[in-house]
């Protein structure tokens, strides 16, 4: 489009047209409007009964032609996209419909607000026409802008699509709008088939390419990655796979020995000659991508183990190693159906863990042993703190590990000063253990209480014992009886152990400890016979 210079005073009387031509409009619509709008108002409503209808559309016409007039039209002069002269040939044609109105003249006025309500619509259908003509203009231009590389594989059509931009450029700047939209229509349908028809063979070629990559046709696969590029010059896949094509070219027998193996399914070793191979290529994108498939493919191993693993071992009902399986596998590869069936799982595990604790438990507790039950039903009562049979086990298991420490403490005194003859004490500790006595206690326990209580039933009774001395030296027994001189004695006592003691003036001292009880001898002799 160009544009012609014009003289400053023309551009300037313009522009105050433009600027007045608002406020003398509305002084138009403003002035004497109302008046005859009065007097149409008044005529309709109080005409004949038998044209109320007609009066009612012919009132509804007048109204639309009004607003078309003082709104629609009137912000399309102010934006230029109307003529002062056909606003101004509207509004003499509302003037004569309001004239007829006044005069009565029904069928007058009507014809002359279609006449203006008809051209007022023509009017705007074509700056709607016109808007859409100059949006399909931009839009066009940008896909032509877009597309232009396909040019050089397709110069014919392309330039058909240019062509035909251009004829509806032309009859946009001759105010052919509707020829303009279809022009503009036509290129954007040339460009969309020729956009697919550049896809598809891309498509193909990139297909291609990629078959003869994984192949190591390396020949092919570059021939077709630059028919892409002759086509899209900028096009990622067939850039980033020529990249891949050079970086073969160098190693192509040593990634054909990589590929056997994956192919047999030795994926362990493939890694470990392609990480050598990195050693001597560190930055080769063939290889840093191979890597990523080959660690997949190890995943996807591992994750098929795991999966089988945890089928095995539930079928086998060691639901704990089924969970760790697939734990396993989740974390290889999480999926929501994985996490349903584990919960499941650690369900099913909670539950019969939970009955063999307190199986265990209860049969501990039946055998005596009570630190035994106790350690099962603590892991009950963490594993399903609801559970009352867990709560209740672990208290009666830690009363009766309480109660059993107490006895076997009193026993294991027991028994000790029974055996160094103290029997008093024994006794004390005997009775100390059967105030504390488990219900419950192992055969061994029992064989060991009936042994002690048996002994110290017979160390119950007093033992008769002759004490024989030479009535010059002081005899005592501690606890038993204060020093005297005698020359013989005859005591009773209970079994225990008791020191007896022996004194004389000028004569070293004796102190004897002896064990009273049945089995002892029942005479002792203490004299004190050696000078100081």
């Amino acid at each position: 489009m160009t544009q012609n210079k014009k003289p400053v005073i023309f551009v300037a009387i313009v522009l105050i047209v433009l600027m007045v031509l608002p406020v003398i409009v509305l002084m138009v619509f403003e002035g004497g409007d109302t008046a005859a709008t009065n007097r149409a108002d008044i005529l309709i409503t109080t005409g004949d009964q038998t044209h109320e209808a007609d009066n009612y559309d012919l009132r509804q016409l007048a109204e639309r032609a009004e607003k078309l007039l003082s709104e629609d039209l009137a912000a399309a002069l102010r934006k230029g996209d109307v003529s002062l002269d056909f606003m101004a040939a509207l509004s003499k044609d509302v003037e004569k419909a309001r004239d007829a109105l006044a005069a009565g003249k029904l069928e007058k006025a009507e014809q002359y607000y279609s006449t203006v309500v008809g051209a007022a619509d023509a009017q705007l259908a074509a700056l709607i026409l016109a808007e859409t003509a100059r949006a399909l203009d931009q839009s066009t231009y940008e896909e032509l802008k877009s597309l232009k590389y396909l040019k050089t594989a397709f110069k014919n059509t392309y330039l058909e699509a240019v062509e035909t931009y251009n004829q509806g450029l032309r009859d946009l700047n001759a105010n052919n709008y509707q020829e303009s939209v279809d022009r503009f229509k036509m290129t954007s349908a040339i460009l969309g088939d020729l956009e697919g028809r550049s896809v598809q063979q891309v498509g193909g070629m990139l297909e291609a390419a990629n078959v003869a990559l994984a192949e190591l046709d390396l020949v092919a696969a570059r021939s077709a990655f630059e028919k892409v590029q002759q086509i899209d010059s900028a096009n990622v896949a067939a850039t980033d796979g020529l990249v891949m094509v050079s970086s073969l070219e160098r190693i192509a027998v040593e990634v054909q020995g990589l590929k056997a193996l994956q192919a047999v399914g030795n994926l362990d070793e493939a890694m470990v000659q392609l990480e050598a191979l990195q050693v001597k290529h560190p930055n080769n994108p063939f290889l840093l991508n191979e890597r990523k498939v080959i660690h997949a493919q190890i995943q996807e191993r591992e994750f098929k183990a795991a999966l089988k693993l945890a089928t095995q071992a539930e079928a086998e009902g060691d639901l704990v190693a089924a969970i760790t399986a697939l734990e396993a596998a989740i974390a290889l590869r999480p999926r929501a159906e994985l996490n349903e069936r584990l919960t499941e799982l650690k369900v099913k595990a909670k539950a019969a863990r939970l009955e063999v604790l307190l199986g265990d438990g209860y049969n501990a507790l039946k055998a005596g042993s009570f630190d035994g039950a106790r350690t099962m039903y603590r892991e009950a009562v963490a594993l399903a703190p609801e559970s009352k049979e867990a709560r209740t086990g672990l208290e009666k298991a830690s009363s009766l590990y309480l109660a059993n420490i107490r006895y076997t403490q009193n026993i294991t005194s027991a028994t000790k000063y029974l055996k160094e003859g103290r029997y008093p004490l024994a006794a004390k500790f005997f009775n100390d253990a059967m105030a504390s006595r488990p219900s419950t206690m192992p055969p061994s326990q029992l064989k060991e209480e009936s042994r002690l209580r048996l002994e110290l039933a017979i160390q119950g009774q007093q033992v008769e014992l002759h004490v024989i001395s030479d009535k010059k030296t002081y005899v005592s027994i501690i606890g038993v009886f204060a020093p005297e001189r005698f020359k013989e004695k005859d005591l009773k006592l209970y079994p225990d152990v008791y020191k007896l003691k022996g004194t004389r003036k000028g004569y070293r001292s004796i102190e004897i400890e002896i064990k009273v009880d049945t089995q002892s001898s029942k005479e002792i002799k203490i004299i004190c016979s050696d000078k100081l």
